[in-house]
């Protein structure tokens, strides 16, 4: 009990600091950073156009063809809805469309916390607790997500609701962790290959085929459908949003050229991004850095679950492996102008996998030296008879 609530306390000054620290330092930037000049824009007009808000506009917008009427049907909506919320709450400025991300930062370290402790709640109260303030703290200097979860980015969204739904798989709420990963896939398309392990999982948690289905497919596509319906009124139908978005969505993803002339030396392959190789430039003295000391030990403890047999934090791993090798497969289809803010849409599983893998271990190894030492012991007092 005293480790659990000094690991919560731990949690609430990482989460404040946190929190604090990054309103600090981006509410100084004044000026559309990277893609916030399409991400925001759109915010603004899905408010106007798809649900005919009138918003107060005190910023004004970027200079770009069509930026006036542009909703970004390359990417799902829901980080996009969440920014207009706040816009409509507080008028059309940069702090509106980046406060849902901050806020949503703070609560990734709860979720992160939460999940390294349902990780390993097996193994005790301590080794639980210690996990979950190892995974909020490794979150929480996780460079990528922090830069990403600052400024009007998809990423962090889709990192966020993709741990959300890790969260509740392994805590064994199953028709919860099914609505946060049709939210995962609402936040951004780099999700959907989270169906293959969350479907694996699931079968751990549920017999019936027809449930196992529901849990991992229906409910998620009636969630990100759901969301999308007011876009399927504006476009005028499913067809034409198919047209006009999901499909448009899909053929955006595997094809290149997504970047400015001359900034070829951003680009970065997913292999690349194990060692910070070409990390992404935002704007503003930000960069996308990837943390090479955490990606390189994610590799290194991948196997021990499938040595050890634990199926949860097998289920970890092979969530961040799954939305990885989507990536690599968007770069073999063709698109081979990939970067570096991709790993923030998984970088908080690896984060939380990494720490509550090193516990895991170190757990083991005590309780593999505890039965060596108790036969030695055995065998001693045989011998002394």
């Amino acid at each position: 009990m005293r480790a659990v609530v000094l690991s919560l306390v731990v949690l609430a000054l990482i989460v404040a600091v946190y929190v604090y620290y990054t309103a600090t330092e981006f509410s100084k930037f004044q000026m559309y950073i990277s893609d916030e000049s399409w991400y925001a824009p759109a915010s603004l007009n899905i408010l106007r156009y798809v649900f005919h808000a009138n918003v107060t506009q005190g910023f004004p917008y970027p200079n770009a063809s069509g930026i006036e009427t542009y909703l970004n049907p390359e990417h799902p909506p829901l980080a996009k809805y969440l920014m207009a919320i706040s816009i409509l709450a507080l008028g059309y400025e940069p702090v509106a469309w980046r406060l849902p991300g901050w806020i949503l930062g703070g609560a990734a370290l709860v979720a992160a916390f939460l999940t390294g402790r349902a990780l390993l709640r097996e193994e005790g109260d301590d080794a639980a607790a210690l996990a979950g303030v190892l995974s909020a703290l490794l979150l929480a200097t996780d460079p990528t997500f922090w830069a990403l979860h600052g400024i009007a980015m998809l990423d962090a969204y889709a990192g966020f609701f993709a741990l959300l739904a890790l969260y509740f798989l392994v805590s064994g709420r199953k028709f919860a962790s099914s609505v946060a990963l049709g939210l995962a896939f609402a936040a951004k398309e780099t999700t959907f290959p989270l169906v293959i392990p969350y479907l694996y999982y699931i079968g751990e948690l549920e017999e019936r085929p027809v449930k196992r289905v529901a849990y991992g497919l229906l409910i998620p596509a009636s969630v990100y459908l759901a969301l999308s319906m007011p876009l399927i009124i504006y476009y005028g139908g499913l067809v034409q949003w198919l047209q006009s978005s999901f499909l448009h969505m899909l053929g955006w993803d595997i094809t290149s050229g997504h970047i400015a002339g001359g900034a070829e030396s951003q680009i970065s392959t997913p292999w690349d991004w194990f060692l910070n190789v070409h990390p992404f430039y935002l704007g503003e003295g930000l960069y996308a850095r990837t943390n090479v000391a955490v990606m390189l030990m994610w590799i290194a403890l991948t196997p021990l679950p499938l040595i050890r047999r634990n199926a949860k934090l097998a289920t970890a791993t092979a969530f961040a492996w799954a939305m990885w090798a989507g990536l690599l497969a968007v770069y073999l289809s063709g698109n081979t102008t990939l970067f570096s803010f991709y790993v923030a849409d998984f970088s908080p599983i690896v984060d939380v996998y990494v720490a509550s893998a090193v516990v895991f271990g170190v757990v083991s190894l005590e309780e593999r030296r505890r039965a060596q030492g108790a036969k030695r012991a055995l065998a001693d007092q045989f011998k002394t008879e």
